[in-house]
C-alpha cells in the first residue's frame, strides 16, 4: 500500500485555511449579536427601500392622474375651476415634475390670455427648480412675459443672467433672441444689434441666425 506523502506547501495551504475558519467561527461566536444587528438593519433597508419606491410609484400615478383631471376642468368647466385644481395638485404634490409641469400650463394659459404680469410671476417661482427642463423653460417664459408687460430691462437683465450662469444651456438661441428684442424695444439700439451680430455669428444656418441678420440690416438702414 502506498502511503500518501503530502507535500510541505499543501500541508501548510490547509493549515492556513482550517485557521482562518477557526478564526472566524470563533469571532462569529464572540460578535453573533452584532452580526444579527447587521443583518435586521439590512432587512429593514431593503423593506423600506421597496417600500419607498412602491410609494414613489403610487405618488406618480396620483399626482399625473390629478394632472390630467386639472386639463379637463379647464376644458370643461374653465379657468377658475381649472386653475384651482392645478394649486390644488401643487399643493398636495408639491415639488413633483407634475406639479411643476401643471404650474407651467398655467403660466402659458395666462399668457395666451395676455395676462402678462400674472405668467411672470407663475413662472417666477419656477425659476430655481431642480429639474433643469422646468427651470430652463420657467427663466425663459419669465422674460418673454416680462418683454410681453414691456418690463424690458428687467426681461434683458433675465437673459443676461440666464447666458452667464448657462453657457452650455440648449435654450441659448432663444435666450440671446429673448435678450435681443428685449434691447431694442427698450431704445438700446446698439445693444440689440451687438446681440443679433452674436446670434448671426453663432447660428447662421438656423431660424435664428436668419430673424438676426434680418433684425441687424433692419437696424442699420
Amino acid at each position: 500500500m502506498t502511503k500518501k506523502i503530502t507535500a510541505p506547501a499543501e500541508t501548510e495551504n490547509n493549515d492556513l485555511i482550517a485557521s482562518g475558519l477557526v478564526k472566524l467561527a470563533n469571532w462569529s461566536k464572540k460578535h453573533k449579536q452584532s452580526l444579527l444587528t447587521a443583518l435586521a438593519i439590512l432587512v429593514v433597508a431593503a423593506i423600506v427601500g421597496y417600500a419607498y419606491t412602491a410609494h414613489q410609484k403610487n405618488l406618480t400615478e396620483k399626482s399625473w392622474a390629478a394632472y390630467y383631471n386639472a386639463q379637463i376642468a379647464l376644458a370643461t368647466q374653465g379657468q377658475e375651476t381649472g386653475f384651482k385644481q392645478i394649486d390644488e395638485l401643487a399643493t398636495a404634490f408639491s415639488g413633483t415634475p407634475t406639479a411643476q409641469y401643471a404650474q407651467l400650463m398655467k403660466g402659458d394659459i395666462l399668457y395666451s390670455n395676455e395676462n402678462f404680469a400674472q405668467a411672470a410671476d407663475v413662472y417666477a417661482a419656477l425659476t430655481s427648480s431642480s429639474n433643469e427642463t422646468v427651470r430652463t423653460v420657467a427663466a425663459l417664459s419669465q422674460a418673454a412675459a416680462l418683454q410681453a408687460a414691456q418690463d424690458y430691462k428687467t426681461s434683458a437683465d433675465l437673459m443676461q443672467t440666464f447666458i452667464q450662469h448657462n453657457p452650455n444651456s440648449f435654450a441659448l438661441p432663444q435666450a440671446y433672441l429673448t435678450l435681443a428684442l428685449s434691447q431694442e424695444l427698450s431704445g438700446d439700439k446698439n445693444a440689440a444689434i451687438e446681440t443679433y451680430k452674436h446670434l448671426l455669428e453663432s447660428y447662421t444656418k438656423t431660424y435664428f441666425g436668419t430673424f438676426a441678420k434680418e433684425k441687424i440690416n433692419e437696424l442699420q438702414k
